[in-house]
């Protein structure tokens, strides 16, 4: 899920349960805006986004994605990018790109004009969409290789925050113009997960995160918000909020100064369709039609 400034919130890809379990991959992109879901123009084949992100200054979405074939992975990644002015996709080519992203995530540096992605290498890696040019960064130091973590970019301290994947439980701050990480070792943390969302509300200037899979994939239903300046995690108290589930998607939609949240579940086998939407200012979840 790409939030696509003043043009609400895209969702594109995913699958309707894991492939083991009879699921089927999905590729028809969604845009969310005004209370309701509106299709999107298709043009995407079936693929899994896992990194992903929205340059404003271009007005373009980015998505690398790695592709299915007969529904079982294809370790071949691709470049995708969406134009909601003219609603239309473009594949790029190769162009450098990492090909171990299954389970990566990304966030748009907006003061660089990058992409950033870690690839479950623990590879760090930067896209200028502008130019079609992947460049593997190589800090010094930073976060293990791990999957489904999450990765949003902190506008007000010009930090990408990773938290999580595979289990664990740490936070990590990427400056890109010194080109180094630092794990932030705040006192208090939310639990080790993977298939959490979290994404960046600029007003409270805070990381809003949710859910999640914990240990033997057991569902969470926490929310949590991470304060870079402080290096804080807060757990809030909020009810109603969505039911515990992980393999869900999140999104700042900014006409709305709200945080959409998507789909996820209890399992790989019982994804759901319902909508979300966390009012940071008020700190409450609301069901969406």
């Amino acid at each position: 899920m790409i939030g696509l400034g003043d043009r609400g919130v895209l969702l594109v890809g995913g699958e309707t349960a894991g492939p083991a379990l009879g699921g089927k991959s999905l590729s028809d992109p969604w845009i969310y805006g005004g209370g309701k879901w509106v299709a999107a123009a298709g043009g995407l084949p079936r693929v899994g986004p896992d990194a992903s992100g929205y340059d404003a200054k271009s007005e373009r979405a980015i998505v690398l994605s790695f592709a299915f074939s007969a529904f079982e992975v294809v370790h071949v990644s691709g470049t995708w990018i969406y134009d909601p002015a003219g609603n239309r996709w473009e594949e790029r080519p190769e162009a450098g790109r990492p090909a171990l992203i299954h389970g990566s995530r990304g966030a748009y540096d907006r003061k660089a004009d990058r992409l950033i992605v870690v690839d479950e290498a623990g590879k760090t890696w930067s896209y200028d969409v502008d130019a079609n040019h992947w460049t593997d960064r190589l800090p010094q130091n930073g976060p293990l290789g791990r999957r489904y973590y999450t990765l949003a970019y902190d506008e007000a301290s010009d930090r990408t925050i990773l938290f999580g994947g595979e289990q664990r439980a740490d936070t990590w701050a990427y400056d890109f113009g010194a080109n180094t990480w630092t794990e932030m070792r705040p006192a208090k943390s939310p639990p080790g997960r993977l298939y959490h969302a979290m994404a960046y509300d600029p007003k409270s200037d805070r990381m809003i995160l949710f859910g999640g899979a914990g240990s033997g994939e057991k569902p969470l239903g926490d929310t949590w918000t991470y304060d870079y300046d402080t290096n804080t995690w807060t757990e809030l108290t909020v009810q109603p909020a969505p039911s515990a589930r992980g393999w869900h998607a999140m999104a700042y939609d900014a006409p709305t100064s709200t945080v959409v949240l998507f789909g996820g579940g209890v399992d790989r086998g019982h994804f759901l369709a319902d909508t979300w939407v966390f009012d940071p200012t008020r700190r409450v979840w609301s069901s969406a039609p």
